[in-house]
C-alpha cells in the first residue's frame, strides 16, 4: 500500500512559511507562523509549523500546489508581471509498505522554484528593495532543509 503526503513552504525575506496553512490567506504576513528549523535528539533536521497533508490522488496534490501559489508573494517587474518574490519548495513524500511485512520505504521529491531576480529600478517601493536584497540571502535557508 502507498500513502502520499504534500508540503509546500515559502522562503521570503529570510523566513520560511507554510503555504498550506489556511490561516495565512486571511492574515497579513507579519502574523504568519514561521517555520522553525531544528535538529532532534537523533540528528534529524525537523521543520516545526510545516503541515504534511495526505492526498489520495493527483488532483488533490495539484489543488494544494495551486492553493499555495495563490498566497505566495509576487510582484511585477519590467520583465515579468507576476515575478515570484520568494523561493518555494513543493515536497511529495511517498511511503510504500509491503502488506506482508513491517518494512516501509519512503521517497521524497522536492520541487524548488527560485525567486525572480530581475533588476529593479530605484524608484520601486522600498519594500521591493528589501525583497530584492533578501532573494539571494534566503538561499542559505535551503542549506538547512
Amino acid at each position: 500500500s502507498y500513502e502520499i503526503f504534500i508540503s509546500y513552504l515559502e522562503i521570503y525575506n529570510e523566513n520560511a512559511y507554510d503555504l498550506l496553512d489556511k490561516a495565512h490567506s486571511e492574515v497579513d504576513i507579519e502574523n504568519w507562523k514561521k517555520i522553525i528549523v531544528y535538529e532532534d535528539n537523533y540528528s534529524n533536521i525537523m521543520l516545526k509549523n510545516l503541515s504534511m497533508i495526505k492526498v489520495e490522488n493527483e488532483q488533490q496534490a495539484l489543488d494544494l500546489l495551486i492553493t499555495g501559489n495563490y498566497i505566495r508573494h509576487i510582484s511585477s517587474t519590467q520583465m515579468n508581471m507576476a515575478s515570484s518574490r520568494s523561493h518555494a519548495i513543493f515536497t511529495c513524500i511517498i511511503e510504500g509498505r509491503n502488506l506482508n511485512s513491517e518494512v516501509m520505504r519512503a521517497s521524497k521529491i522536492n520541487m524548488i522554484d527560485l525567486a525572480g531576480s530581475e533588476r529593479m529600478k530605484a524608484n520601486f517601493q522600498s519594500i521591493t528593495s528589501v525583497e530584492t536584497k533578501y532573494i539571494n540571502l534566503s538561499l542559505s535557508f535551503l542549506d538547512e532543509t
